[in-house]
Formats: structure tokens, sequence, C-alpha cells
């Protein structure tokens, strides 16, 4: 089994959207699968959309926008390391900006 670090663009939707911003997230996990073929298949079926009450009263959604990238670690772990967060960015923005934008902005897929 192969140990693989993936990167993710995750992005937040705010309803009602009072502020008219934006977040999205930049995270990095870890999975272990047996084939490269199968990490985007455990990826979308582990992160489904998410929605919770916010502070208006409203929902806020965070959704599964994208793979980036994805790279095979050569180190071995102990343990469950599935979907395990090594690093983790907020990426706010004060007015509507679509996912490919924050990409192009960040470089996100170099």
């Amino acid at each position: 089994m192969g140990i693989y670090s993936v990167k993710l663009l995750l992005e937040s939707t705010v309803r009602p959207n009072m502020r008219a911003s934006k977040t999205f997230e930049e995270s990095i996990v870890l999975v272990k699968v047996k084939n490269p073929s199968e990490i985007q298949q455990k990826i979308y079926g582990h992160f489904v959309d998410v929605t919770y009450e916010n502070a208006d009263r409203g929902q806020t959604t965070w959704s599964l926008v994208k793979i980036l990238d994805t790279f095979e670690l050569m180190d071995d772990f102990e343990g469950n390391i599935d979907f395990k967060e090594v690093y983790s960015r907020y990426l706010p923005f004060d007015k509507p900006m679509t996912a490919d934008q924050v990409i192009d902005l960040y470089s996100l897929e170099k």
C-alpha cells in the first residue's frame, strides 16, 4: 500500500450571504491506498458536503471543490493515517470569488 499526501481545495457557501464574502480552504491530508487510481474515489467518498447553522442563523456548507495535487510519500507510518490533516489555511475574500480565480491567484496547482 502507498501513502499519499493529497492537496485539496474546499469552498464555504453561506446562505444568506449578508457580507458578500467568500472563504476557501487549502488542505493537505494523508491517505493510504493500494493503487493511486483509488485516491479520487476515496477522497470524494470521504469529503461529503457538511452544513451547519452559522452565527447569523443562516447555513454554512463546506464542499470539496477539487483535488489539486497528489504526492507519494516514501515514509511509513504506524497506525491509521487516513485523512489526517497535515496542513491547512483559510483563504478569505471580501468579494465573491470562483474556485478557478482562487487557484490562479494563489498558484494552487503548482
